[in-house]
């Protein structure tokens, strides 16, 4: 318990302590009495010790931060000893011996402090036979490495290791006894970004924007990505909004112990970051006091809440291009076909609460791994593109279309206006395809895939605190509630384009109108299929 506590108030403490700073690490070896150093964050374990085994497991026990990199002779003595201890440990790292019957070894260790991760191999042979290429693919993405190595193989671990760089240090066994020697790990000052992974300009400022920024100072600064989706991202979000005041709330925020930028432009955010990233490096370590804790900021900014700005934020949020083009698609391909009213309607409305209840369900948690997949993104971009490419052909159609009404005079072979041998022979198709009971499964699946690939970006500040206080608090109740209104107000706009759709192709004067205008009617359904094309071709490139 004394340890958790030490360990949490640690973290408070280093919370907000994001400048560059350093730790020290203990190596020891071949003891003959217990270690009495202190104030280190890791303890590296070399064995060799003449101590009794009994007295061993007691230095193993001492600390929760403990990584043991046995020598030749343990192995070949003490290997029941090393079996049994392994739970006392954080792990037992031998770097260039494989057997199936001692799988207590690792290959290497990954140490993680303040975000900064820590490498550690140990190499006890003279010419070690192990998969480098492995090894040194690791290493990418490490901040620091510690190599543990002999006199014998030494020169063959700086070869290996010197592509590294500065980031490795070279430890040498020593068989001298109580051997104790400390490595000063370097870490760099850190720079949180916050993003949603459901929000394609998050994204897309994250993948494409923010990185040729980053990359001028990948060696002075460590970039942490947060995902405030999830809970505990969410309430250090709000932690940092809080330290620093942020009235202006945007959908993509970075903070530093510098500094923050909240900037809704591209152009600005970028120039902004690297304003902060600068002022970050040049300013120094700062001990900070902890914020309140997260999770009573977030009572408070719910507490704010009106069912108003939660209508607002919904209604926003809805006006999504990818959901529109998809119920354009189908509603005038239902019409195409001489489908009737009511099953137009049917179909509509069951593709729109579909997307209700997909939005809810992922407001409450569900199918939250998804977005975490690497997957995601690409799926996301190839939905994009098809809609987009699917809206352009229906675009050049209604063209051809025009343009050839315009010289005939007559509809009768149009392309979208399809020759009744045409229509009796696809709706034959789609009959034996595609039965009532499976034109709503597609209508479920379509709304359904389209909800889980995107969303909208400006309610940043509202859905994650719902979210939160909807899973995790007492006040789930009224969260839900908030939880159901916002999404009414999401479809809103859904339904608003389905309806325009429905009720025009109803409307008597409408389709007067159309049909005494063709060239007009058939020019302005390709710009409508145009704009709805560029604004997911946006989403799909960008």
């Amino acid at each position: 318990m004394k340890r958790v506590l030490c360990s949490l108030i640690l973290v408070l403490l280093l919370f907000f302590a994001s400048g560059a700073g350093a730790y020290e690490i203990l190596l020891y070896a071949n003891l003959t009495q217990l270690p009495l150093e202190d104030g280190v964050v890791l303890r590296i374990d070399l064995g060799g010790h003449e101590l009794m085994e009994e007295e061993w497991g007691n230095i193993l026990e001492s600390s929760e931060n403990i990584v043991l990199l046995p020598s030749l002779s343990d192995i070949e003595k003490r290997i029941s000893f090393l079996e049994e201890n392994k739970e006392k440990v954080l792990g037992i790292v031998v770097s260039d011996l494989f057997s199936e019957e001692q799988p207590v070894f690792s290959p290497f260790l990954s140490f993680t402090h303040n975000y900064h991760r820590v490498l550690i191999f140990n190499f006890l042979h003279d010419d070690p036979d192990v998969p480098w290429d492995e090894y040194l693919k690791e290493t990418e993405e490490a901040d620091s490495i510690i190599v543990v190595g002999t006199g014998g193989n030494l020169p063959l671990l700086r070869e290996k290791f010197s592509a590294e760089g500065e980031k490795v240090q070279f430890v040498e066994r020593d068989s001298s006894p109580d051997f104790q020697e400390k490595l000063s790990v370097e870490e760099k000052p850190l720079l949180f970004f916050f993003y949603s992974s459901r929000c394609p300009s998050c994204r897309h400022l994250k993948d494409e924007v923010v990185p040729p920024v980053l990359d001028k100072y990948k060696d002075k600064i460590k970039v942490i990505y947060l995902d405030y989706l999830f809970s505990e991202n969410y309430k250090k979000l709000v932690e940092w909004e809080e330290h620093w005041q942020v009235e202006n709330k945007t959908s993509v925020e970075a903070f530093s112990d510098a500094g923050f930028v909240a900037e809704e432009d591209e152009k600005e955010f970028a120039s902004r970051l690297e304003e902060l990233i600068q002022k970050t490096i040049e300013s120094e370590k700062k001990e900070v006091s902890p914020p309140p804790p997260g999770e009573d900021l977030i009572f408070r900014r719910f507490e704010g809440f009106t069912p108003w700005v939660i209508i607002g934020a919904g209604f926003l949020d809805g006006l999504n291009p990818c959901a529109f083009a998809t119920i354009v698609f189908m509603v005038n391909l239902l019409l195409l076909l001489g489908h009737s009213r009511r099953r137009i309607l049917e179909i509509g409305l069951t593709y729109s609460i579909t997307v209700f209840v997909t939005y809810l369900l992922l407001g409450l948690g569900l199918f939250q791994f998804w977005h975490v997949l690497s997957a995601y993104q690409t799926a996301s971009r190839i939905l994009y593109l098809i809609m987009a490419l699917l809206l352009l052909v229906f675009a050049a159609l209604s063209i051809k279309d025009a343009i050839q009404y315009k010289k005939k005079g007559k509809e009768t072979d149009m392309t979208l206006g399809l020759p009744e041998s045409w229509r009796r022979r696809i709706n034959q198709y789609l009959k034996n395809s595609f039965t009532e009971k499976n034109l709503v499964v597609a209508a479920i699946l379509s709304g359904f895939v389209i909800s889980l690939l995107e969303a909208g970006c400006t309610g940043q500040v509202y859905l994650p605190t719902i979210m939160y206080i909807a899973r995790e608090t007492p006040y789930r109740w009224q969260a839900l509630g908030y939880l159901l209104l916002y999404n009414a107000f999401f479809i809103l706009p859904l339904l608003v384009v389905f309806f325009a759709i429905f009720w025009g192709s109803q409307s008597k004067a409408l389709v007067d109108f159309a049909r005494k205008n063709i060239v007009f009617s058939k020019i302005a359904l390709a710009i409508l299929f145009v704009c709805l094309s560029l604004l997911l071709l946006k989403g799909a490139l960008f």
